[in-house]
């Protein structure tokens, strides 16, 4: 397992209950730590739009937006993204 993009105290996360972040298994997918989100009403009609749904077996987490952009820019210098 490794940290994709910089760590949570790096982005100015701090305390136990403030740490986002992205880490790839060794089978290539990823774990994404995130706060447990409830879709409202409007959220789950925007995500029927755009053909968006979530499974039975699946959770819907808030990553704020500092942490994927990390992951994305450690991605791309490795040229892994497309």
């Amino acid at each position: 397992m490794r940290r994709i993009g910089s760590t949570p105290a790096e982005r100015g996360s701090v305390g136990a209950n403030n740490c986002p972040d992205v880490l790839e298994l060794e089978d290539g997918d990823f774990l994404v730590i995130g706060k447990l989100h409830l879709v409202t009403a409007p959220e789950a009609e925007r995500m029927n739009e755009v053909g968006a749904s979530i499974g039975k077996d699946e959770s819907v987490v808030l990553v704020p937006r500092d942490c994927i952009l990390a992951a994305v820019k450690q991605l791309a210098s490795e040229g892994v993204t497309r």
